[in-house]
């Protein structure tokens, strides 16, 4: 998969992305009760992101060319979630980093509330994958600039040593859920809407 360049973010909205986990759910019919169990494998961000009122030809091209990039489902974009600011540099991965929902962090400024509990992080992958987490603790840090973040959902690989986290401008690398992408047309002004899903 490759990644392909949103022409403009500011243009394209996205809705607030939710996480999509293996569940199976139960209810008897004898007493109206239902019982969840949680399954094996990952949870998959989900999302949908539409545009609209795309008023001249010469607009809509650079958006025509977008969608035939993504090939529907074969290729990815980011996804961009609310940027954040924080004092110092970003984070990188240190000693101890595992699969799991937590990661030790370092190399951030001391002694600092550096993120907040529902904020976002984007980690590099060893395949070359993101993986998009949300904080669930705040995150702080000790006197020597090191923290252990606290997030949902998994990370799905053990993240390298010494590799930076994005903290400031985080993203979950989507792709089209349908193989059809078709800009749609009504009184002279276009558009586009379609549902997607972490590229994992």
């Amino acid at each position: 998969m490759s990644e392909i360049v949103v022409p403009d973010n500011d243009e394209m909205v996205a809705r607030t992305p939710w996480l999509s986990r293996p569940t199976q759910s139960n209810r008897s019919r004898w007493t109206g009760r239902r019982k969840v169990v949680g399954l094996p494998g990952a949870e998959v961000w989900q999302g949908n992101v539409q545009l609209s009122d795309v008023a001249t030809e010469a607009a809509e091209r650079k958006w025509r060319a977008f969608l035939y990039a993504l090939r529907g489902s074969q290729n990815w974009f980011r996804y961009i979630l609310p940027c954040n600011t924080h004092p110092g540099a970003m984070p990188t991965v240190r000693t101890g980093a595992s699969i799991g929902y937590t990661l030790p962090l370092e190399g951030m400024a001391a002694n600092q509330t550096i993120l907040e509990v529902g904020q976002f992080l984007t980690v590099p992958m060893p395949s070359g994958h993101f993986r998009t987490v949300c904080l669930m603790t705040d995150l702080q840090t000790n006197g020597t600039g090191e923290s252990t973040a606290v997030f949902e959902p998994a990370l799905n690989e053990i993240p390298v040593v010494g590799a930076q986290v994005e903290t400031r401008d985080p993203f979950i690398p989507m792709a089209s859920k349908s193989p059809d992408l078709p800009m749609e047309q009504a009184n002279g002004v276009s558009g586009f809407a379609f549902d997607v899903e972490e590229a994992m």
